[in-house]
């Protein structure tokens, strides 16, 4: 069963979005200024629905780094476009020209040796309809697998 954060001595909510994966994290300001507790818990969070969303949080680029760096160091993205002034973060921009591979099924950077924890996305354009990223719950995927499947694939 998954924590929902919203204990009393929780410092942080979680709204669970879907059975087992995607929760919303509240309650909190999104910058470097977060307790070691509130970080503790929205890392548990991750941890427990594997995609957490933060709403109503306006920050800055100053802020959504510190917020990045309260998690461990952060990398720069070997080969996508970074912000100039703030390499550690990567610049999405999309329009109706747009055919790039964020529009796909992918998975970042997986294949590195040692993959990062996670991303922080930020929208800073959203379009009325459309723009959703969507997310897949591999764990769950691999665990409704048949025994015989999950054998042939475990190598």
């Amino acid at each position: 069963m998954h924590a929902t954060g919203n204990e009393p001595n929780s410092t942080i909510s979680i709204q669970p979005l879907s059975p087992t994966i995607g929760a919303e994290v509240g309650g909190f300001r999104m910058d470097g200024e977060c307790t070691d507790r509130t970080i503790a818990e929205i890392r548990q969070a991750l941890l427990d629905w594997k995609v957490i969303f933060f709403r109503d949080q306006d920050v800055s680029r100053e802020d959504h780094i510190a917020f990045g760096r309260r998690f461990g160091e952060l990398e720069v993205h070997p080969f996508a476009t970074n912000h100039p002034d703030h390499p550690e973060i990567v610049v999405i921009h999309h329009d109706e020209n747009s055919k790039s591979g964020q529009n796909s099924w992918h998975s970042d950077v997986t294949w590195r040796e040692e993959p990062s924890l996670g991303s922080i996305l930020r929208g800073r354009v959203i379009p009325q309809v459309g723009g959703d990223t969507l997310f897949a719950d591999m764990h769950a995927a691999y665990e409704n697998l048949s025994d015989e499947l999950r054998h042939e694939i475990d190598d």
